[in-house]
């Protein structure tokens, strides 16, 4: 949308009032600003040509005015400048991850650090479970029956479970399961581990004695147990949303929240995201549902090995400081990659 200099001028400075105050912006508070130069008079014909163009429009009968959802986007799009992060900010950011030594703990951590930092909700999406990579199985051995089957997934991430056997087990079983497992599916998928093992189990039981059949029986399953949907997706702060006002109804909190847990619609949002490249800014109804009107969503892909694994992300009011979250939602992921790769 091509604004004039003045049109633009003016609607810069009522971006910043209101991201700033929250409040309707009037004429008579615009012309006080040093460099607009022109009578209120004036600057009620831009704010009038203004809302012709749906960039805003008046909440009630005040004569002030806020922006629209049309409004946020050409800023967004067109007005507003984005600092890099400085060093104390990165710092901070790498801090938080010191203690994070799983993938499944730079993720939470990653959460935590954003809704920190922003002062809103965050999100961090969880990897695809059948994308997770298996790249070690081993056993340990805790009675004649009973064995823990350690599963290393993308060299971060350790799982265990218990499994149980109708039949002693010895140590030299558990280790002659563990050479075969890791021989011919270590480096590979789990949904690929899941369909392998399931072509070779009648191979399995004509070469194999019954307890060895039984010990990878019992690994099929703790890895089927593993790729169980869960909660998709970390999600920290959601109380920092109490502190806006334009989002203190509880009505309008519940519907929120009732969002963030049934997590359909949230999800969709956020594998949008995966399919683009660098920050994303969703402003009210562009996040898919009405009852994130006045809401802005951030989000931002993460990465290991040059393979998307999930977004990260902060849910905010639409009235948030756009240049400061956007550059902190940013090098998080950059952060959180980097920690990925290594």
């Amino acid at each position: 949308m091509n604004l004039n200099e003045r049109s633009q001028l003016l609607f810069k400075h009522l971006m910043a009032l209101y991201l700033n105050e929250g409040k309707p912006v009037g004429s008579s508070l615009l012309a006080k600003m040093p460099d607009v130069g022109v009578s209120s008079a004036t600057i009620r014909n831009v704010m009038a040509d203004l809302e012709k163009m749906g960039l805003i429009h008046s909440p009630h009968t005040s004569a002030g005015r806020v922006p629209t959802d049309h409004g946020f986007r050409v800023f967004v799009d067109s007005i507003l400048t984005v600092q890099p992060l400085n060093a104390h900010y990165q710092k901070q950011i790498q801090q938080g991850f010191d203690k994070a030594q799983t993938q499944q703990e730079l993720l939470g951590s990653a959460s935590q650090i954003l809704s920190g930092l922003t002062g809103m909700a965050s999100l961090v999406m969880l990897p695809n479970q059948e994308q997770e990579v298996l790249r070690h199985i081993d056993f340990v051995r805790l009675s004649d029956k009973r064995a823990l089957v350690v599963l290393v997934l993308n060299d971060l991430d350790v799982q265990n479970r218990v499994i149980e056997f109708e039949s002693a087990v010895s140590a030299s079983h558990l280790e002659q399961a563990a050479n075969y497992l890791n021989t011919h599916f270590s480096g590979r998928h789990l949904h690929e581990v899941k369909s392998l093992l399931v072509k070779r189990m009648d191979e399995l039981r004509q070469t194999m004695d019954q307890l060895m059949v039984s010990i990878v029986e019992a690994t099929d399953e703790a890895i089927g147990s593993k790729m169980q949907p869960k909660m998709p997706y970390f999600i920290s702060g959601k109380t920092n949303l109490l502190n806006y006002d334009e989002l203190a109804d509880a009505e309008k909190l519940r519907a929120l929240f009732q969002s963030f847990e049934e997590h359909s619609e949230m999800l969709a949002l956020l594998n949008k995201s995966m399919q683009a490249k660098g920050v994303q800014v969703f402003i009210g109804r562009e996040c898919g549902n009405e009852i994130y009107q006045n809401c802005s969503v951030i989000t931002t892909p993460y990465e290991r090995d040059g393979e998307v694994l999930g977004v990260l992300g902060v849910v905010g009011p639409s009235r948030m400081p756009y240049d400061k979250i956007v550059p902190h939602v940013d090098m998080t992921a950059r952060i959180l990659s980097s920690l990925l790769n290594k």
